[in-house]
């Protein structure tokens, strides 16, 4: 059975999908059978972000109610097709049942080592679905205040649904926590209690790179190496081994002055 990741922020706007589909890349490229599922029914971006848009011929809720089989359902992608992607539906007019449909997740995600889960802000309905089938979580949050707290309570929500989480912080800016002018590493952790698995620094090529559907991949981006870390800190949660530092090879951001903010 896959090892399932619910993504997830009650705050709308701190990157989920963007951290959901980097790790699913990322992923893939070690090697590793990704499903990335993208249950934002309202506004899902998944498929713009994969440069997959024009691919999708069905979707997730055509493979959780049997309309398509799943092998017409997802599109698969990269050089080895290890990454295969579940896009939201354009309307939704199925009634969502959290717990059938969380079966259906875990049934279709059976064949992989892993499944990302990617959900919008809010308490959804897809994310009660998601919360049911979901190992772990994991938390994006950005310096924004309203984001910290967010996360906070997003973390304290899985927790009281038996779900440990770890924080990923997203769209890091070293220089404005070296100058305490926004949160840095520490004051997160402390702010949300929630244990750090990564951090992303913000990288302006990426945001550009993604409105043409290319992720974040090689020495052009600075956040290629964190998002790399985050999925070799994974890795070494279940494996028991020794993991990376989070910010290890990490381009442009002095560990030392944002460790002690």
């Amino acid at each position: 059975m896959a090892r399932i990741y619910l993504v997830t922020s009650y705050k709308g706007g701190v990157g989920k999908s963007t951290v959901s589909a980097n790790i699913a890349n990322k992923l893939a490229k070690l090697g590793k059978k990704v499903l990335l599922c993208d249950l934002d029914f309202d506004l899902g971006t998944l498929d713009l972000l994969l440069g997959c848009e024009d691919r999708m011929l069905f979707d997730i809720c055509d493979a959780v109610y049997g309309r398509a089989d799943a092998e017409s359902c997802t599109v698969k992608l990269g050089a080895d097709k290890n990454l295969a992607f579940l896009g939201a539906p354009y309307r939704c007019n199925d009634e969502t049942d959290p717990e059938y449909f969380a079966s259906r997740i875990k049934e279709l995600a059976k064949d992989y080592d892993y499944a990302i889960l990617d959900t919008p802000g809010g308490n959804t309905v897809t994310l009660q679905a998601a919360r049911l089938c979901s190992d772990e979580a994991i938390v994006v949050a950005t310096q924004n205040p309203a984001s910290i707290r967010g996360a906070e309570k997003t973390a304290d929500s899985l927790a009281e649904a038996g779900i440990s989480s770890r924080l990923v912080i997203n769209c890091f800016d070293a220089q404005s926590a070296e100058n305490s002018s926004r949160a840095g590493i520490l004051s997160m952790i402390d702010s949300t209690k929630t244990p750090l698995l990564g951090v992303i620094p913000y990288d302006r090529t990426m945001m550009f790179a993604q409105e043409k559907g290319v992720l974040s991949d090689g020495d052009t981006f600075i956040s290629s190496q964190a998002f790399e870390n985050v999925v070799s800190r994974m890795e070494a949660a279940l494996t028991h081994k020794r993991p990376v530092p989070v910010l290890y090879k990490v381009r442009g951001i002095r560990r030392k002055k944002v460790l002690t903010k």
